[in-house]
């Protein structure tokens, strides 16, 4: 009878060791087939070297796609300069254009239906010549509008036009991300 309880209990630490090995071996196999296949977490960005030191301009500095970028460029250890040197790319962000217009009407003629189009002009350089750009990028979304509650409508909209800047800034910086610099 102990010396069932012995092996009972010495069984019990190898697979409880055998258990934990198998675990941490998962782990690191999912680790590296997520890495292999390219994958990053949302929002992180791998800039190339010649980009860690950005001067970003804009017409507007107060504007909130100027405040987003300039977050996300923080956020992905991009260097902001304050002056632009010889050395370093430019940024440059034009202002931010909104654009409404009705793609349906419901049964009492009353606008239902928006196409909302967000859009900002964007060029980089460097001190000698012009990266990309001038282009301007552009997001567009559609969106159902209550013709009773004009609160509503624009509450929705302020909230899509939140998530489409955040969007805008993504392509800056998928577009920055994938330069040859």
């Amino acid at each position: 009878m102990l010396w069932r309880t012995e092996t009972g209990s010495s069984l019990h630490v190898i697979l409880s060791r055998m258990h934990r090995h198998l675990k941490h071996s998962f782990i690191l196999l999912i680790a590296v087939a997520l890495s292999g296949c390219g994958f990053t977490l949302r929002g992180s960005f791998d800039f190339s070297s010649t980009l860690q030191n950005i001067y970003l301009e804009s017409v507007n500095d107060e504007s909130d796609i100027y405040r987003e970028l300039r977050l996300a460029l923080i956020s992905n250890d991009i260097t902001l300069l304050d002056d632009p040197s010889i050395d370093t790319y430019r940024l440059d962000i034009g202002s931010e254009n909104s654009e409404e217009r009705v793609l349906s009407v419901n049964s009492n003629a009353r606008a239902g239906e928006y196409e909302l189009t967000l859009s900002v002009p964007v060029q980089l350089r460097s001190q000698s010549a012009v990266v990309f750009g001038p282009e301007t990028l552009a997001i567009e979304k559609v969106y159902l509008a209550d013709p009773d509650s004009a609160v509503a409508k624009a509450e929705e909209r302020e909230l899509l036009e939140d998530e489409m800047r955040r969007e805008l800034v993504n392509q800056i910086l998928r577009r920055l991300q994938n330069l040859a610099l």
